[in-house]
Formats: C-alpha cells, structure tokens, sequence
C-alpha cells in the first residue's frame, strides 16, 4: 500500500511540476532570513563556523508572515549553529508540499494538516517521531506538552504536535443589541443560552428592509437587511454542538459517523433551519454577497457569527468594535472544539537541527507575538497560567476574551479537534461534505442528506488514532 501511496504522489508531483513550469510563476516565498551557510569568525579570529541552513514551511500570510519571520529571526540569533528561513506558501499548500517531497527536496520542518499530509507522510516514515526526540532530550521540558496537542499515530508515534491553537466562539456586535433591546450573550460557557433562548435572540436581531425583525408576521424574509447570525458549516463548526447533546463525529467504538445518530441529525437539523425555517441566517446564495466578518459586524450586516478565534486578529487589526461570547447550547452543556496547525519534523540528515528550531518555537514566549494579535492561543503548558495568559491579552482584544476563549482551553470546554484523532478523515469528510451541501442548500433534510451517503462514508471509517 505505501508503495502504491508513493507512486501516486510521485504522478501528481510530476503534473504539478509541468503546470508550474509552464506558468512560470514562484511557488513559495523565502522570507528574508536568508542566511549564509557560514558564520562570522570565531571568538579566536580562526576559521568561520558551519551553519546548518534549515527551512520552516507554512501557510499563513500577510501580517502573520512578519511575526513567523520576527521568530524565526530569535531563534538565529539566540545561537550560531543553525539558520532558519521561513519559507511562505499561502495557496496550495499540500500539492507544493507534496511535490517538493516526491523530487527529494524535503522541508526540514513544516507545518502540515493532520487531515491531509501528516498521518500519511508518518505511515510512510517522511515525518519522524517527533516523541524520539523529545525522549532522548534531557534539556527539553517534558511537562510542557499537553495530551490534547499531540498529533499520535499511535501510542508512541508523535507524528507533530500543536501550535496556534483556536478555538470556535461566537463574535458579537454589541451596537446591535443595545439598538434592539436585546441582552447580550453570556461570556462564560456555565452561563451558556440554551439554544430556544438563543434563537430567539437572534430572530428579535434579524431586521427586514422594513425595519420588521424575524418575530413580525409582516416581516419579510426575502429582503433581509440584518441578520441574526451566520453559522460556520465545516466540521468544526458543527463539533461543538453535537459534544453539546453527547455525540461525537464517530461512534463509540469508532465503527460509524455520528452525524447520522439522533444526536447528529437533530444538530444538523437544528443549524439548517436557522436558514430555512426561523430564517435569521443566509442562504448559500445570500451569503455569497456578504462582507466578511470585520465589515459585516461594522455594517450592521449580522449580529452575530460563530467563527474561529483566529478572526480576532483581523477584528482587531481593523480596530472593530465587537465582542465575543460562549456558543449556546443544544444538549446539557455547552462546548466548543479547538482547531491547530501541528508542526512536524521531516525526515532529512538535517533533523537534529530541525529538532532544535522546533524545540525552540514550543518554548514558553516564543510566539507570543502571535498571542497578542490575537490569532493564536498557547499550547505550551507553562503558559496557561493567570499571570502570562494576561500578559498577552492588550486592550485590542475583546473584553470577554479571556473567559469565552481563553477560559474553554483550561477547563476542557474546549475539545480535541476530530482530525488528531479519527483516522482516515479526510476521507470520510469528502463524502459527507456534498451530502451536507445539499442540507444547507435547502434541498434536503439532515435525514435525508445523512441516509444518503452513510454506506459510503461508513466503509471508510477505520477507528481512532493512537489506538
């Protein structure tokens, strides 16, 4: 099976190749870290010192890309043996990742999508067992790591281990709700709406062209100018309300989804008929028109939205005024899911001092920067304390940051994202996505949509990972 994995990534590398030759264009971007391969003289004045040059893929861009380049530069200069170059590759990521691998050109250290490459790139000894290292180094704080961050092949197979961890939560606009009357939504998850109590909320927020909101019987739901809330559709958008009713994307013994049990159905259910039946969230086509997040809260445009914590950066870059609150509940408790990039070592003569850098960015402060933007959260264990969670949080963040977001990633509120730890989920998800297309389309019902590919999706479910 690994042989006949290696030659279809060697087939798609080699297209990707001639289409990227013909267009002539740069795949990645180097950032300006480019070191020498030789250092200054010694303290002797004698010869010059090797450096080993090392390269840190990753996907992020813009504003992200300078705080990257700001680490990466700390790490140079806190040592002379070993040079990093952030190397930026915002579009395309697996498919560059994957051809530069299938023509022996390997990242040292890259960060990589559990879903996609990493699981794969483990079985087929390219990503190293980052849990080797850690053994052997008796510099390195063990206790630093938290179980929820590790990305586990198997019981003793760390294929990478998080970093920027987030969180879903909901963004509010608080000019909004004091316009309307309305009480605004709970910080803290045990104060969590229920989800009747939370729907109405968002109807009494849903304003017609006529100034009529979702409750009115003359209001109109074809010309909508505000909307009570805008859903996020993907996996780990629907997670938290299906750990809400005691669900979980497979069943218990890891033999079957979960979205087609009761629990499933009625969270996927419940999130279309915000759409299709209270009528306080767009349609796909609607949606299509709509600003992002920073100019539909500043627009009035939406009142509410369940999007990942990374959006605070944007928010707060653009000097929005929002705020943030607990999700509301569907089943006993409220919940939310994390999501996080996992940082990976490749499998090249150069590992040792790939271990190195990535030691050194899973060191308590090394990306602090990233927490104060307001993207990322830590995951090293020395920093969930009081004193240097609040070190980080500005006065750009929104004031309830700390107990709808930061507060979730300290009392289990917030879950294991299902990609650490279901195999073969990239696949089982290709087959469900369309299926729930069809749900927030309006075509189908979630029973309908479910029953549609649950054969299907059930033959790919292969278990739990790490087990």
């Amino acid at each position: 099976m690994k042989l006949k994995r290696l030659v279809s990534v060697l087939l798609v590398s080699v297209m990707v190749l001639s289409v990227t030759a013909c267009s002539g264009k740069s795949e990645a971007t180097d950032s300006k870290n480019n070191g020498s391969s030789e250092a200054g003289n010694t303290a002797d004045g004698g010869d010059k010192k090797e450096v080993t040059e090392i390269r840190f893929t990753e996907w992020d861009g813009g504003d992200t890309l300078a705080v990257y380049e700001e680490i990466a530069e700390k790490f140079n200069q806190s040592q002379s043996k070993i040079h990093v170059t952030v190397m930026n590759i915002p579009d395309e990521y697996d498919t560059k990742i994957t051809t530069m691998v299938a023509g022996n050109d390997v990242p040292e250290v890259c960060m990589l999508d559990a879903a996609t490459l990493m699981y794969t790139y483990a079985e087929d000894g390219i990503v190293l067992n980052m849990q080797d290292y850690i053994n052997k180094d008796q510099n390195f704080d063990k206790n630093s790591m938290l179980d929820q961050f590790k990305y586990m092949l198997t019981n003793d197979y760390m294929a990478g281990y998080g970093i920027g961890s987030e969180n879903i939560t909901m963004f509010y606009n608080p000019a909004l709700f004091q316009k309307y009357g309305v009480e605004e939504p709970p910080a803290s998850y045990k104060d969590a709406w229920d989800w009747d109590t939370f729907v109405h909320v968002a109807q009494q927020l849903t304003i017609d062209k006529n100034g009529k909101n979702a409750l009115d019987p003359d209001f109109d739901p074809d010309n909508i100018e505000t909307y009570g809330v805008t859903i996020s559709k993907w996996w780990a958008g629907i997670m938290p309300f299906l750990y809400s009713e005691g669900g979980d994307y497979l069943n218990a013994d890891g033999t079957a989804i979960g979205y087609t049990s009761e629990q499933g159905l009625d969270v996927l259910q419940k999130l279309a008929d915000l759409t299709y039946v209270y009528h306080v969230a767009p349609t796909p086509t609607a949606s299509e028109t709509m600003p992002g997040a920073s100019e539909a809260l500043t627009t009035n445009k939406v009142a509410m939205t369940f999007d990942g914590q990374w959006t605070n950066a944007t928010l707060m870059a653009d000097g929005v005024d929002y705020n943030v609150a607990a999700l509301p509940k569907m089943g006993d408790q409220a919940k939310t899911t994390m999501t996080y990039g996992g940082i990976s070592i490749m499998n090249t003569d150069k590992a040792d001092a790939a271990w190195e850098f990535v030691k050194y960015i899973l060191s308590k402060g090394a990306c602090e920067p990233l927490y104060k933007s307001g993207l990322w959260l830590p995951t090293n264990a020395n920093e969930y304390t009081d004193e240097y969670i609040k070190s980080f949080i500005t006065d750009k963040h929104p004031k309830n940051y700390y107990e709808s977001i930061v507060a979730p990633m300290m009392d289990g509120t917030a879950q294991r994202p299902v990609v650490a730890t279901i195999k073969n989920f990239n696949k089982i998800n290709d087959i469900i996505s369309p299926a729930l297309d069809e749900l927030w389309a309006g075509e189908m019902t979630a029973k309908e949509a479910m029953a549609a590919v649950n054969d299907q999706a059930n033959a790919e479910v292969k278990g739990y990972l790490g087990k």
